[in-house]
């Protein structure tokens, strides 16, 4: 077949000498926002029309389109590579793949009627056969134009470019046949963002505030809402029609609400997943290099949203976090981990919500699916890569996968999912295994509060993990006897050489039994303040659990320890501790204990620092402080 190259030639396209009828040009800073007359109509239009239930390629076929190629560090490329990079399709329908071929792949892909469409190389826009990859027709980009988006519907394709005209900054809206024929062009000032196809109409986000709504087929504008107080960062197809970004970290859908403007009043949600899980719900629609695949398709939330009466919530109050080699069926009210998967290696490189699956594409090949609800694994398929190939991104095109009656593997129960993250000896993913651990602390139950315990004493675990850990145990409601005992037993580890035991984690769990008041920990941290094979750097903390826990009890040891160590050139340096338990014994004793303090400070082999710092507590102490006279009428 002869390949077609489509010239998009430099032409300006007013909307109103194509399109009879309409008052302004699509995308003209003169039209008016936030109109009921107009936005009603395109919602109801919306309303009645149903989401596209079959794959766009008309096949009916289910297909995973995959960019394979050399492994790419920190999303560079290596020109050099001899590595070859090709477009490979998928038939997840019929499990067979279609076709590799050669290509220069720089963008995500769209299909639409027989053809899978995305940038190939510098300047083109290459439209394949998506059953045998062949080239249907090729569309070149203007000189100096840069794609920043691509959409496809059952009709046609669409693509968003943008330049700098004449010192002003341009945007461009076409649409093109899945012959590779220009059906319209519109131009339009300022940035547009990547669009959306859904229900025969386009939504565009547009100079940051606006949502421009299009009728797909002519390119006539129908209508636009503008968000007064916070910027749109994207749109997006949902299963009620188009959703758009609110803010950092929210959503909206485009229904009649939305021509208010304002967050409080449009139909909007954001979901509430806890510190640990930073919200992506889009990738930036303003961004062109998030065209193509990014460190955003393995670091993301898939997630759907549906109205339920007069308010807009996640499908199945569910979001799905996809973090490198993790996923996460997460409760988007209060962010509790339903189900957790991990890949045992590879991470994966793109993911998508299809009806009831998850689905993904893992950097070695691997296509796999997930039940949506549950975690249980339903597909596992590979492709045919060629040594040195590897997935560098994927796009699907299926609509909505239905679950299947028998599954792969059944879900691994959360807890021991979460503590294969915590414990994988991969340190490259330490914000995944923070997140781990806090989801950890939502799982009711002692074996739950038990791996906490772990993770806090595990030899070789990173600070920040532990601390994590101690944290989450701290704010557990659990039975306070069974957490005390935990708690009391990990403080309990000494060091043995035969057993290769010692102490760890010691200054975590001194502070887990301060925040819980453990009582029953005094006698035990007594024991770790005086053992010479307490940490140095757990001393502090020890000493302070002792004196809040320990009252009249603690004395004694601190007494003690204060004697043995006051002189200890290994505090020379950070003296703190010793200071500190000066400040618990005036704190907790009496008349001995400043005479012990005043003993102390004038010992010529205490370290130095110390002496100078009791003198001075000393002092403050024998100072009466001074009262102002009250005033008298």
């Amino acid at each position: 077949m002869t390949t077609k190259r489509i010239i998009v030639g430099s032409l300006t396209l007013f909307a109103c000498a194509q399109l009879a009828g309409c008052a302004e040009a699509a995308f003209s800073l003169h039209t008016q926002d936030n109109d009921l007359q107009t936005l009603k109509p395109a919602v109801e239009r919306i309303k009645a029309t149903q989401a596209a239930a079959k794959p766009l390629s008309g096949s009916g076929h289910q297909t995973v389109f995959v960019a394979v190629g050399p492994e790419r560090k920190f999303g560079q490329r290596d020109e050099s590579s001899q590595v070859e990079t090709a477009l490979v399709a998928y038939d997840l329908t019929d499990r067979k793949e279609l076709f590799s071929v050669p290509s220069d792949i720089r963008s995500r892909f769209v299909v639409s009627q027989g053809v899978v469409m995305y940038r190939e190389g510098a300047n083109d826009l290459v439209l394949r056969d998506a059953q045998n990859g062949s080239v249907r027709a090729k569309v070149q980009l203007e000189p100096g134009e840069t794609l920043a988006g691509l959409a496809s519907d059952e009709n046609q394709l669409y693509y968003v470019t943008r330049a700098k005209v004449g010192g002003e900054n341009k945007s461009f809206l076409t649409a093109i046949l899945p012959s590779g024929v220009r059906a319209w062009r519109l131009p339009g000032q300022g940035s547009m963002g990547s669009p959306a196809a859904w229900g025969g109409m386009l939504a565009v986000p547009y100079r940051y505030q606006d949502v421009v709504i299009l009728d797909a087929q002519s390119g006539r504008e129908l209508t636009r809402i503008r968000q007064k107080d916070e910027q749109i960062g994207f749109v997006r197809p949902g299963k009620n029609g188009f959703l758009y970004g609110v803010g950092a970290s929210g959503a909206a859908l485009l229904d009649e609400k939305s021509v208010s403007g304002e967050r409080k009043t449009i139909s909007y949600l954001t979901p509430q997943l806890g510190e640990r899980v930073r919200v992506f719900l889009h990738w930036d629609g303003y961004r062109p290099e998030q065209t193509d695949f990014s460190a955003f398709d393995r670091n993301r939330l898939l997630w759907d949203a549906e109205q339920q009466g007069n308010a807009l919530h996640f499908t199945d109050d569910q979001t799905v976090l996809h973090s490198y080699r993790f996923l996460f069926g997460m409760n988007a009210q209060d962010g509790t981990v339903r189900w957790a998967y991990a890949n045992p290696q590879k991470t994966l490189m793109a993911s998508e919500l299809s009806g009831d699956v998850v689905l993904y594409v893992a950097q070695d090949g691997e296509i796999g699916g997930l039940l949506r609800k549950a975690g249980s694994k339903i597909l596992s398929q590979k492709l045919s890569l060629k040594p040195g190939q590897h997935v560098l991104g994927a796009s699907f095109d299926t609509a909505g996968v239905a679950a299947p009656a028998t599954e792969i593997a059944k879900a691994e129960p959360v807890l021991d999912v979460l503590h294969g993250i915590i414990f994988d000896r991969d340190s490259s993913f330490l914000s995944v295994k923070s997140f781990a651990v806090q989801a950890l602390g939502a799982v009711p139950g002692k074996q739950a509060a038990t791996e906490l315990v772990k993770v806090i004493t595990a030899e070789g675990m990173p600070t920040e993990i532990a601390k994590t850990a101690g944290d989450v145990l701290s704010k557990r409601k659990d039975d306070p006897k069974e957490i005390a005992a935990l708690v009391v037993s990990a403080l309990r580890q000494s060091y043995d050489y035969l057993e290769d035991k010692r102490p760890r984690g010691l200054d975590v769990l001194s502070r887990v039994a301060t925040a819980l008041s453990i009582k029953e920990a005094v006698p035990v941290l007594a024991e770790r303040l005086l053992d010479p094979n307490t940490p140095a750097a757990a001393l502090k903390d020890v000493v302070l659990a002792l004196t809040k826990l320990g009252g009249k009890d603690a004395i004694g040891p601190l007494r003690n320890a204060l004697l043995v160590y006051r002189a200890d050139p290994q505090f020379a340096s950070d003296p703190d501790v010793l200071r500190r338990t000066g400040e618990g014994l005036l704190a907790l004793g009496g008349e001995p204990e400043r005479r012990l303090l005043q003993y102390v400070s004038m010992e010529p082999r205490t370290l130095p620092g110390l002496q100078t710092h009791f003198r001075k507590v000393l002092d403050d102490r024998a100072t009466p402080k001074v009262t102002k006279p009250t005033a008298t009428k």
